[in-house]
């Protein structure tokens, strides 16, 4: 969705409100939560009572926004900022909104999408090219393979598909080729560097193919300048945020891979659908 459409949604509460209701971020009541009573009217701005039980409640209760102090139009407003990739500083400066406020939000947003693509089972096929990459800012000594003290991820890429990419606690073969069984299908064509980790892809029912960067960086079609490129995309969009914690890594990474496979596609809308399938789960964790 645009965000002049936006704009229009959230400049009157009660279009705000019933937009959220549409998408099931918000529940249309016509029962009584604690009753069950059907006897039930709006008091105040958005409170409803029941006339049975005498209870009243507000029309955020029992949604994954019962928890979040923002207005509904800056909740709305946020999470295109959020679709827009800007930083949570940012969108608490022109939300002029609290930054903890808003990262609470951002950080709900990032957990849905985690979830989400927790559940995927769809396996990559075809050519597909792996590669380890390393994060956690620039320090002295050593660097990629074995460098102390950065955070060790595998990457997957399907060429012209997708990408998945994980957090991993070492480089071993049976670590990644556990991997590789788990998300690609065998048969596949796998393209990689010359890392000996890789050395069973061909003994586990895969094709593979290799490239050694010390001569070049491809020869024909083989080459791992894509998922490369997936390491320069998430990279230079994690400078952004000037630091993330290891807590919370996880999270930002798996934000990346989901955009990076929807690069295509306004993720508005299915962001919001993210937050009514995963919202509630994702918040109690």
């Amino acid at each position: 969705m645009e965000i002049i459409e936006i704009s229009k949604i959230v400049a009157d509460e009660a279009k705000t409100i019933e937009y959220l209701q549409e998408k099931g971020v918000l529940q249309k009541f016509v029962e009584c939560p604690y009753c069950g009573g059907k006897s039930i009217g709006n008091v105040r701005r958005n409170k409803l009572k029941c006339y049975n039980c005498r209870r009243e409640w507000g029309i955020r209760k029992g949604s994954v926004l019962e928890g979040i102090r923002l207005p509904l139009g800056k909740i709305v407003m946020a999470i295109k900022l959020f679709e827009l990739e800007i930083t949570g500083w940012q969108a608490s400066k022109q939300l002029k909104v609290a930054y903890k406020t808003v990262m609470k939000l951002y950080d709900l947003l990032r957990r849905v999408i985690y979830y989400e693509l927790e559940d995927e089972s769809e396996h990559l096929y075809g050519e597909i090219e792996m590669d380890e990459s390393y994060f956690g800012g620039k320090r002295k000594g050593k660097r990629g393979r074995g460098a102390h003290n950065k955070v060790s991820v595998f990457g997957i890429l399907e060429r012209n598909g997708k990408v998945k990419v994980e957090i991993v606690h070492d480089v071993t073969a049976e670590t990644l080729l556990t991997l590789a069984i788990k998300k690609v299908k065998r048969g596949s064509l796998i393209y990689t560097d010359r890392y000996r980790s890789y050395d069973g892809l061909v003994a586990m029912g895969f094709k593979h193919k290799r490239i050694d960067h010390s001569k070049r960086f491809g020869n024909g079609k083989v080459y791992i300048n894509g998922i490369e490129g997936f390491w320069s995309y998430a990279k230079e969009r994690l400078l952004r945020h000037h630091g993330v914690s290891k807590e919370k890594f996880g999270l930002y990474l798996k934000e990346l891979e989901y955009r990076y496979n929807m690069r295509n596609q306004d993720i508005f809308d299915t962001l919001i659908n993210l937050l009514v399938k995963h919202g509630k789960v994702a918040y109690i964790a």
